[in-house]
């Protein structure tokens, strides 16, 4: 088998939208599926049918690989399904995976841990940094040839990926005698996606020697299988299916854990150009999705192609991915990178609100304003609360952090407003009980500006009543 490396720079902006519908709002893709280098290709060789055709295109032993953005000479893989991260707390902090995790236990479940969807990462000796490609939106309309204005009711939005990305893809063929034919088809100048014939969709592919493979491990008994592309299986009647047996995942024995795999679906109709018309609907299994097979005997090669439409980049999968590793509580050995911008930290750390006649700016100096704020009163509600649940271990007191919530939200001097609540009647006599009212001063003592307070307030309320609430249904 040869394996091709190649590198996408894109010269414009390009469209891959995620769906085929042009009405409603529409979003592109963080990648480029494997179909629009097979396109490429097929449109500079499929002047006639013949062996050669028939074999690159439609025996499905060569496979154009989905182009994901790289940097450092790594191309980078979607965020695992299997990744979790407590609430209020970023991946970079503390990172876990499901399937070792136990989410029945008192830790787990005090932590809410939420799933990653978003995002790909460059995964490299047990780190992982976050790329981000860059996308822009721009409003179309169409043209009107006989008055030369724009056209009533013909207007469309379109989301792109910016130019100057540089993406990383390969083609596999079974049969070394091709690559030459297939390397002269995709190198060069090309255009993806859609409005090509605009302004949009123009790449340049390159060939290139090498570039780093994420690390894996054989073993038997629990074998991980992370979905390194779409996967579309078929069931017996030709329908897609998202229950694929064990043949269809490449594996000879063992029973498919279900409990702990992590599976995201898509769904969407191919474009066929030449034929003018949609194909009928694909749906299977998300790019990122992980299955987890246990008693497994004998594991396959690290990487390999399941499924159907492995021509057009299908089916990757990865067995046992050193990224998907954890410690015996369940904690992952790979440890994300913070997503900073260090240009970016520096202009935003002083940051105040300011008057200014650009309504632009003004906005975005008063995002980045927020966005600190924010940040520091999350922590700070995290910090309280992890040192101070026990004061408040009482099956009423969800009520309590209730109607300071919603003093906290009518306005108003927020601290003298509660300060008034905690010191009369019944609340005063609970509050004053385990030291929670000096507690709770002293955590109001860090804020000067009442909206600060009453914002901080409010996240606290709301947290310590889900706490209170649980200590309840123990």
């Amino acid at each position: 088998m040869k394996s091709m490396k190649f590198k996408v720079t894109l010269l414009s902006d390009i469209i891959i939208n995620q769906k085929a519908a042009s009405e409603g709002p529409n979003q592109t893709l963080d990648y480029i599926p494997g179909s629009n280098f097979m396109g490429i290709a097929a449109a500079k060789l499929y002047k006639k049918a013949n062996s050669e055709t028939l074999y690159i295109f439609h025996s499905g032993h060569v496979r154009f690989g989905d182009a994901h953005l790289a940097e450092d000479g790594i191309r980078s893989h979607k965020v695992p399904a299997a990744m979790f991260y407590p609430k209020l707390k970023k991946p970079s902090e503390e990172l876990y995976i499901s399937y070792q995790t136990d989410d029945r236990s008192d830790e787990i479940r005090t932590k809410q841990i939420k799933q990653c969807r978003e995002g790909f990462y460059l995964f490299s000796e047990k780190e992982a940094k976050p790329v981000t490609i860059g996308k822009a939106f721009a409003i179309k309309s169409a043209h009107d040839i006989k008055t030369r204005t724009s056209m009533d009711k013909q207007m469309y939005g379109y989301e792109s990926l910016t130019k100057g990305s540089t993406m990383y893809f390969d083609v596999e063929a079974d049969d070394e005698t091709y690559a030459k034919t297939i390397k002269e088809a995709l190198t060069g100048e090309k255009r993806v996606g859609r409005s090509r014939t605009a302004q949009y969709g123009l790449v340049k592919i390159e060939d290139i020697d090498e570039y780093k493979e994420v690390c894996s491990c054989c073993k038997t008994g629990e074998v991980v299988i992370y979905a390194d592309s779409r996967l579309v299986f078929l069931d017996d009647n030709g329908c897609c299916t998202c229950q694929p047996t064990l043949e269809q995942l490449g594996l000879k024995s063992g029973n498919i854990a279900w409990e702990k795999s992590q599976i995201r679906t898509f769904q969407y109709a191919p474009w066929n150009f030449t034929r003018k018309g949609f194909d009928a609907d694909r749906y299977g299994i998300e790019k990122g999705s992980v299955i987890v097979v246990e008693n497994v005997q004998e594991c396959p090669n690290t990487t390999t192609y399941v499924g159907s439409f492995k021509t057009e980049g299908f089916g990757r999968i990865i067995y046992n991915p050193e990224f998907l590793e954890a410690k015996e509580n369940g904690e992952a050995i790979c440890k994300i990178q913070e997503k900073t911008n260090d240009s970016e930290k520096s202009q935003c750390a002083n940051v105040t609100p300011c008057d200014t006649d650009q309504p632009l700016l003004y906005y975005v100096k008063q995002r980045c304003y927020a966005e600190r704020i924010n940040d520091r009163i999350y922590g700070h509600v995290n910090e309280w609360r992890n040192s101070n649940w026990a004061r408040f271990k009482s099956k009423t007191f969800a009520s309590q952090w209730g109607s300071i919530r919603s003093i906290a939200s009518r306005g108003g001097d927020v601290k003298a407003d509660v300060d008034r609540y905690l010191s009369h009647g019944v609340a005063e006599q609970k509050w004053n009980e385990r030291g929670r009212k000096k507690a709770l001063d002293s955590f109001l003592k860090e804020y000067t500006d009442n909206e600060e307070c009453r914002l901080a307030i409010i996240n606290l309320a709301a947290e310590m009543a889900k706490c209170c609430r649980k200590e309840d249904k123990r």
